[in-house]
């Protein structure tokens, strides 16, 4: 009985694309899609599904009549609406000169849907099961030269319960072009699978932010494949607060010299909520650079896992790729798990990677309280602290302010149920 109902899903899924031609992306995709990952499968060991492949979903069909619910964060900004999966320009920006936005055509949505499968992204359920029920897959391209003033808004919602949401992203930078873009997820559905593939061409400059706020019952797994050309730059920074269960996984190759990668991200879990930052970096030529620092605050029966890997290929020499992830527990039933993983095959690197779990630090916080302080705010102030600079490392001047406060939401709900 309980392989019936793991493959309730599989079926719906196969049932969606039935319309569509052998050949189409759609069709290929969902042939791909045999099962969910297994716990014995090493990237899944930690974040198991068994739960979420018992439940009963269907994909959802988007309603372009929809209201929507969330307003811009930001004055001024140029923003891109997805809602139930589907791109709503009626509720987008007009985008600026040398930017533009186009929903692929089935050839060009081949083109995006074999980037994807012959990465290690491959067998990702998001990568099988969002080309196949995704609406349509949407391209933003910035011109050869273009510098983006404007701060880009992508608001993901919609869905419903006992629904999945498929939205599906192709960003790509043209030579010597520059982008700021804020992506945020309020999804209302049980399960959300974004999609997104980013290319960065010569001397390209992407920052990316993005924040996971979905309905505290739903999933989301989110796939993420990222290629970076000669002196591109791409900065990333990831804050997981909502959702039961969210992970974020990115890989990312690094195909031109001179490039620079950083992924970093906070994670901030309550109650028994589960978060996820699962990355992998591929250092194919020389002289590249990459980071990432995650750090994790976790109350209640709340897990985090960080999951780094770095490869550096055999002629990847003047490799500089770091790792560190560092947790705070503030409840005796959390647990954090740290999984970083350094390959090799280079022999003039520098290549590090670190990870620490622990509680507050009681010397720290009994000098605060010394100074009459609640232990609340002792906490608050000194957790404030442990997130500051990674976020005024990570993201830029203009909006560290905005996800500063938006962590703050988050993390005074976790101390408040801790003291």
């Amino acid at each position: 009985m309980l392989h019936n109902v793991r493959d309730n899903y599989i079926i719906s899924v196969k049932d969606h694309v039935s319309r569509f031609e052998e050949k189409s992306f759609r069709k290929l995709a969902s042939n791909d899609f045999k099962s969910w990952p297994s716990p014995r499968e090493e990237t899944w060991r930690l974040s198991r599904l068994g739960v979420l492949s018992r439940k009963e979903i269907t994909p959802i069909k988007p309603n372009f009549k929809k209201q929507i619910s969330s307003e811009s964060k930001f004055k001024g900004s140029k923003i891109i609406r997805f809602v139930d999966g589907a791109l709503r320009e009626d509720l987008s920006s007009k985008l600026p000169l040398g930017s533009s936005l186009n929903i692929l055509g089935e050839e060009d949505s081949l083109i995006c849907f074999h980037k994807f499968k012959d990465s290690n992204l491959k067998n990702h359920p998001s990568t099988n099961v969002s080309f196949s029920c995704t609406p349509s897959i949407v391209k933003l391209t910035i011109e050869k030269d273009v510098k983006i003033r404007d701060l880009f808004e992508i608001i993901y919602e919609g869905g419903d319960n006992n629904l999945s949401v498929h939205p599906a992203l192709y960003i790509e930078l043209k030579d010597n072009s520059s982008i700021t873009i804020i992506e945020r997820f309020n999804h209302l559905s049980s399960l959300i699978m974004p999609l997104q593939l980013v290319e960065l061409k010569k001397n390209a400059s992407m920052n990316s932010l993005k924040i996971f706020n979905d309905n505290q019952q739903s999933y989301n797994l989110s796939a993420n494949c990222t290629f970076l050309s000669e002196k591109s730059n791409y900065n990333s920074f990831s804050l997981i607060k909502g959702g039961l269960f969210t992970r974020s996984e990115t890989h990312a190759y690094l195909k031109g010299e001179n490039c620079k990668l950083n992924l970093n991200g906070v994670y901030l879990s309550s109650k028994n909520q589960h978060h996820d930052l699962t990355t992998a970096i591929y250092h194919d030529v020389p002289n590249c650079t990459s980071k990432q620092i995650v750090r994790g605050v976790l109350g209640g029966k709340a897990t985090g896992v960080f999951q780094g890997k770095v490869r550096v290929a055999p002629d990847a020499q003047k490799t500089d790729g770091q790792q560190m992830s560092r947790a705070i527990l503030l409840s005796e039933n959390a647990i954090a798990n740290a999984k970083p993983e350094l390959e090799i095959y280079a022999d003039d690197v520098i290549c590090a990677h670190g990870a620490t779990v622990g509680e507050i630090d009681d010397e720290q916080l009994f000098y605060l309280k010394s100074r009459g302080i609640s232990e609340k705010n002792s906490k608050q102030i000194l957790i404030t602290a442990f997130l500051r600079d990674i976020i005024n490392e990570s993201v830029e001047n203009s909006i560290q302010n905005f996800v500063f406060e938006e962590a703050e939401l988050a993390l005074s709900e976790i101390i408040s149920k801790e003291i």
